[in-house]
């Protein structure tokens, strides 16, 4: 089984797309579980998911963060694999069958990553990305299906602006390989309102992750953003 950690804070005018891009899915139903985690929402939110209450595990809590509210997700979730989706995003229709195929086969990878699309709600576009082999600073958070056991070696979400690529690093750090399936399954929507438009977001977020990791470690997952790119959106002095 997979769980689905869906987190959510005040996002009525999405969540039911996510919801329903995961219904959609060509894995059967009977093989995954939903938890959403409803982070303190203060608008019709928490009205939405109450529609779908007999297809998916609700967990409400006051407001505490999205790395905070993915961790109270995995600690539900009972599944042998995990994978998050951010409420204003959406999956495509084979994501869990091509990624659980992947984990079953081999017991050599830990995970499996996507490339994506990154759709501008505002004006209705969408540009294909892709990510690259052991992109850190590429990867999202959300659509990368983990076996379970992972998060038990390499702990759970740190409460940074970079929960991700922090996770990642100390994935890499233990010897844990990643597969990279070369296909966008994963539909990441700018809407206006993401996390990464806030004020000084990747200056800190930035920070956070060097005061963790120190420049020497970073270097590295730089370098390979740089290679695969061709800039680094992070810079080592």
């Amino acid at each position: 089984m997979i769980s689905l950690i869906i987190s959510v804070y005040n996002c009525e005018r999405f969540i039911e797309t996510a919801l329903q891009s995961v219904f959609s899915q060509t894995l059967p139903c009977d093989n995954y579980e939903i938890i959403v985690v409803n982070d303190g929402s203060t608008d019709n939110t928490m009205n939405i998911l109450d529609q779908y209450q007999d297809r998916i595990k609700i967990i409400n809590q006051p407001n505490q963060g999205l790395p905070i509210s993915a961790n109270r997700g995995i600690l539900e979730a009972k599944g042998d694999y995990i994978m998050r989706l951010d409420a204003d995003d959406y999956f495509d229709k084979e994501i869990l069958s091509l990624t659980l195929g992947i984990l079953e086969s081999s017991q050599d990878y830990h995970c499996v990553y996507t490339d994506r699309y990154e759709v501008n709600f505002l004006e209705n576009t969408r540009l294909e990305v892709t990510v690259g082999e052991d992109n850190v600073f590429d990867m999202l958070s959300c659509g990368v299906l983990f076996r379970t056991e992972t998060f038990k070696r390499i702990g759970m979400y740190k409460n940074l602006l970079f929960e991700e690529y922090d996770l990642m690093i100390r994935f890499f750090d233990y010897g844990l390989r990643a597969f990279y399936l070369r296909q966008p399954l994963y539909y990441y929507v700018r809407n206006g309102l993401n996390m990464t438009n806030q004020v000084n977001y990747w200056k800190d977020g930035w920070k956070q992750l060097v005061c963790t990791w120190g420049e020497e470690k970073l270097k590295k997952y730089v370098e390979i953003q740089a290679k695969i790119k061709g800039v680094s959106r992070f810079q080592i002095a």
